[in-house]
This record gives structure tokens, sequence and C-alpha cells, in this order.
């Protein structure tokens, strides 16, 4: 049977973290030591999604079936997929000239808006990334997950739209505190709809919008450094501590200075980590940064 272009777009996306792990982690540990399920990559599983890849061999495949694709029928689906092969393999003036041509035959689409947004910022031209990033938004908020605030909030950052960040911290000037334990800051950013996020709903944006961008921004990067930096305090304020570990890592290699509280909160996961393998826990625990009820997601 003839396998979508899905599932090939799937597989080939899977096919660099399976080289490093087999599986997703089904359970992880919260700061009190008790058993919570992310629903996600967890811990050293997390690691292969925080590697820019230097080998996208295991591409050509999605790559060739696209093309194919397109020759056969250039529809809609197949051009998007198309541009986001040119993406994926730094075609970039290509891909924006394909966008602009799937704009003008298929317009309003948001696809064709996020990936003019994605193509534009990799070429370094911001102020029509932005553009094009908020008409996607416009188009469909829900668009990555309703995660796109955050790619927003980058752009700004990046034409310098938004107050200078605090040193020591990221963009979000989110204020985890000083102590061994992350304390929730006081105010979280807006979301798409102008209100403040959940920690549930800050978590998701840090988790997609930092694994697609490390795809194409390799260490060090001082932005990337400093959300992953946020993206390890709350894994430890409210998530699986297995990943904040994780995190930490990620944020130095990217260009974070491990400081005295980092190094504070690396020795508190550890700690959790000894205790919960000495005394292992039954209990599921909280954790706000899990996937919620299907109900919830609504």
């Amino acid at each position: 049977m003839k396998r979508t272009l899905h599932a090939l777009v799937v597989a080939a996306i899977l096919v660099a973290s399976l080289q490093a792990n087999a599986c997703i982690n089904s359970v992880g540990t919260n700061y009190r030591g008790e058993i919570i399920r992310p629903g996600t990559y967890t811990g050293n599983d997390l690691k292969p999604q925080l590697i820019t890849p230097n080998d996208k061999a295991f591409l050509i495949p999605w790559s060739k079936y696209a093309v194919a694709e397109v020759r056969k029928s250039p529809t809609f689906r197949n051009l998007i997929e198309l541009s986001a092969v040119l993406i994926r393999f730094d075609k970039l003036p290509e891909a924006v000239k394909l966008l602009q041509f799937i704009e003008n035959k298929y317009p309003g689409k948001y696809q064709t808006a996020s990936n003019l947004g994605t193509a534009h910022e990799l070429l370094g031209q911001n102020e029509d990334a932005l553009k094009w990033i908020l008409e996607g938004l416009k188009r469909n908020p829900n668009d990555h997950f309703g995660t796109e605030w955050l790619h927003v909030h980058i752009l700004n950052a990046k034409l310098g739209k938004v107050p200078r960040q605090t040193p020591g911290k990221s963009i979000l000037n989110l204020d985890f505190g000083n102590d061994a334990m992350p304390r929730l800051p006081a105010q979280l950013p807006n979301g798409n709809d102008g209100k403040p996020t959940s920690l549930y709903a800050m978590g998701r944006a840090l988790s997609y919008q930092l694994t697609e961008r490390i795809w194409f921004v390799p260490a060090p990067d001082k932005v990337v450094a400093g959300l992953l930096l946020d993206w390890a305090n709350l894994e430890l304020l409210a998530g699986a501590v297995e990943s904040a570990d994780v995190l930490y890592d990620a944020a130095i290699r990217y260009g974070v200075k491990e400081d005295k509280t980092i190094s504070l909160r690396r020795k508190e996961v550890e700690k959790i980590l000894s205790l919960a393998r000495k005394n292992p826990s039954d209990k599921t625990g909280d954790c706000e940064l899990c996937e919620p009820p299907a109900s919830d997601l609504k």
C-alpha cells in the first residue's frame, strides 16, 4: 500500500531521534519525587530534540517524494510540503519565491504565511518575517498549537520592540528567583489572545518553538540559551526534573553561564532524583506542565 506523505514526513523527522533513543519516556518525576506522566519527550529522550542536525540525508526520501507529488499534481498541499522541504534544506530564496507563488494561487492560507515568516527570518529579514507571522496568526490563532505568540515575541526582541532583557534573564524577563527551587514568576507573558498564559501553555510554547528553532539555529545563540533556561526552570518548578537537568545542560551549551543559582538548581535536581531512586513512589503527583485531559484542550 502506498504510504501517505504525512507518514513519510513523520518517519523522516523521527529518524534522528530514534538513532539516539528507542522510545519516549512514559513517566517522569516531579520536584516532590512523585511519578508524573508528561506525555512528551522527557529527560534523556529529550536530548536529540535539542541538537541541530548536521546531516540531513535522512530527509532525502521525503524531499524526493514531495517533488514527485508536485510534478504529478500541484495542489496547495503538495506545494506547501515542497516549501517545507526547501526550508529544511536551507534553500531559502527558492522557498520564498515558491511561497509567493502559492499565496497568489491559493490566497489566504495560514500555512503559507507561517512558512513565509520562517523563511524570511532565516534570511535575516525580520521585519518581513514579523509581518507574515502576524498574518498567519490572524488567519489561524491556533496554528502551531497556539504557540506563535512566542515566535512574535522573539521577532519583536530581534527588532528591538520589547524592553531590554534584565541581565541573566531571557527575552521574556521571567523572574524565577535565586533559590534552589524556582519560584512562580509574578507575571507570565500574554498568549495569542492577549491574556497571560498558563504554566502549561508556557511550557508548551517553549517546547514547541525551541525544538523547531534549534533545528535551524546551532549553539551558541543568546536568545535560544535564555529561553532554554526558562524552560529548565519551568520543568523543575512544575514538570519533570529529569527534563530540567537536560535543559540546564542545553542552556549552558547555547551560551548561558552557569552561575550560583543554576548550580544550586542542578544540585537540587540531583538530590530529588537520588531520593526518588532510593525511595520509589507509586503515587502519581501534580504536574502543571503535563498534557491535560483532551476536554481541557478545547
